[in-house]
């Protein structure tokens, strides 16, 4: 027998608005996801940034140390008295 007033458009509906409401349940979920992860690589970037800014100033170390250790063996040779910069 045929329900009343449309009762199966109601049925519809209700059948929609709750794969409506899944459907936004999954989207908070993923946005969920998405914002840790988002800040586990903002936090990596930083580590990776810090890493290379130290790496960079031990180059200029060992470069520094370098050059002074060129310019010792230049003055021992007796040639070149200091390597221009």
């Amino acid at each position: 027998m045929a329900e009343p007033n449309g009762g199966g458009r109601l049925n519809d509906h209700e059948e929609r608005i709750s794969r409506l409401e899944a459907a936004r349940k999954e989207l908070e979920d993923s946005f969920i996801v998405m914002a840790h992860l988002e800040t586990k690589s903002a936090a990596r970037l930083k580590e990776h940034a810090e890493f290379i800014a130290h790496h960079e100033q031990v180059i200029r170390e060992i470069d520094d140390k370098l050059n002074a250790l060129i310019d010792v063996v230049a003055k021992m040779q007796g040639g070149i008295e200091s390597r221009p910069s």
